[in-house]
């Protein structure tokens, strides 16, 4: 019951009751963690987030696959790139835990909001699965963010390869294209888009990438 009800508040973004059930509830399994850690994530308390995270951990308590997404996802969304290096690491080398695409897609879009591009793709590139649409997409992002032509005109190609022609990975290559001069590959995309029919979307905005890092809480 206190396992739902701490579930329910952190749904709702009522932390302070969150936090009230948590620490009323003596006996805590890794759920109970989860809730709380996913929770603050989710609702913009990175750091507090982490801290609880590290507590479970101080208190011997085994982390799963939830717990590392949700750690992930807060220190993505706080820019602390060592802090969800060390604990992508941790997961994997001590506590054995494979990583899944969300995984990755939180480390990726973790790196890339650094500007750590190349460090993203390494990340990506290691993957023993074919890496979704979606982690492709957070790496295009990053690459218009920061104006990386080359790894933005990659990214799509693989897209293209997965057959996910979406008009806004069209916009977002534009927009690496235009931001740093080339002019000519701006034309010739817009030349392709017109080929294959594609239209562009009004009010196209990069989409956040917390629903890709965070789990439904």
């Amino acid at each position: 019951l206190g396992n739902a009800l701490l579930s329910m508040y952190a749904k709702c973004g009522d932390l302070q009751a969150a936090l009230e059930v948590f620490n009323r509830t003596k006996e805590r399994d890794v759920w109970t963690w989860n809730s709380i850690i996913g929770g603050l994530a989710f609702h913009g308390q990175a750091e507090q987030s982490i801290q609880f995270f590290n507590k479970m951990l101080q208190e011997g308590m085994c982390p799963n696959a939830i717990s590392f997404l949700c750690v992930l996802g807060a220190c993505s969304h706080a820019g602390l790139v060592e802090d969800g290096q060390r604990y992508f690491s941790l997961m994997k080398d001590w506590y054995k835990i494979e990583p899944n695409a969300k995984h990755y897609s939180c480390v990726v879009d973790m790196l890339g909001r650094a500007g750590l591009l190349d460090e993203a793709f390494a990340i990506l590139s290691s993957m023993r699965c074919e890496p979704s649409a979606v982690i492709w997409r957070t790496l295009l992002g990053a690459c218009k963010i920061h104006g990386n032509a080359a790894l933005g005109k990659l990214a799509r190609e693989r897209l293209l390869k997965m057959n996910e022609d979406a008009s806004g990975d069209y916009v977002l290559l534009s927009g690496i294209y235009a931001s740093c001069d080339e002019w000519f590959e701006v034309e010739t995309l817009r030349g392709s888009m017109d080929e294959r029919g594609i239209r562009k979307v009004a009010g196209f905005a990069q989409v956040d990438h917390k629903s890709t890092c965070l789990p439904a809480l």
